[in-house]
């Protein structure tokens, strides 16, 4: 049986691999448009687990005046955040438990982070908390029902520090709601099968045919907001 690690190990091990550990900029750049709309000139943004700050500097490039504040559990990360995204406030802190008051942001986002924590809704309602009423969440989560999973598991070899668990969309809609969050769209990223050339062409074109295949991508991407009161 295999033995929880502590938070200060899972930093320790995130800390190991700062430099490779980020998505495409493909990815990013997608989550960046698909929550742009919901970021006004002056909101007050919220990156919970933001990495190398690359998905900050993708919102900044869209919206530059909005205020721009984020969290990781690796102090390595949050150095190369503050590097990446100047004038950003970026602390080390852990996503279970938000050193922020209550309706601080009026958006948050939580990039490939909820499949390493143990208490998924936990994370969630600290997430609600220190959103507003009528603020946005965008969240993403490697979805266990893509397509391809059952061969990307057998043939995956790179993992990190705490392994990611892969949920289903029906899953992740209902921690969602558990957490107190209104759905409002679920669509997908990355690859629906291939990963390129021609046949991802082609695969973009099914989907636009039939958009239930986001549904079936690599990774889920979830737009909820916290109702008012």
């Amino acid at each position: 049986m295999s033995t929880r690690l502590s938070k200060s190990e899972i930093a320790e091990g995130y800390d190991e691999i700062a430099e490779v550990l980020a998505m495409s900029p493909k990815f990013y750049r997608r989550c960046a448009t698909l929550v742009a709309p919901y970021i006004k000139a002056d909101a007050d943004v919220l990156d919970v687990g933001c990495g190398q700050g690359i998905q900050l500097a993708e919102i900044r490039k869209l919206r530059p005046t909005a205020r721009l504040s984020g969290m990781d559990i690796s102090p390595r990360l949050v150095s190369r955040a503050m590097a990446n995204v100047p004038g950003a406030q970026i602390v080390t802190g852990d996503a279970d438990n938000l050193a922020y008051p209550d309706e601080a942001f009026d958006v948050v986002i939580m990039t490939e982070v909820l499949e390493h924590l143990s208490d998924p809704v936990l994370a969630l309602e600290q997430l609600r908390r220190v959103l507003k009423p009528g603020g946005w969440m965008l969240l993403t989560v490697p979805n266990r029902d893509w397509l391809r999973y059952d061969w990307y598991q057998a043939n995956r070899k790179a993992y990190q520090p705490v392994d990611d668990q892969w949920y289903r969309v029906a899953e992740v809609s209902s921690f969602i709601k558990k957490a107190g969050f209104e759905i409002r769209n679920v669509t997908g990223a990355e690859n629906l099968y291939f990963g390129g050339g021609v046949l991802r062409l082609l695969e973009k074109l099914a989907i636009k045919i039939f958009p239930p295949l986001q549904r079936r991508m690599k990774r889920a991407l979830y737009l909820a907001s916290k109702p008012l009161p």
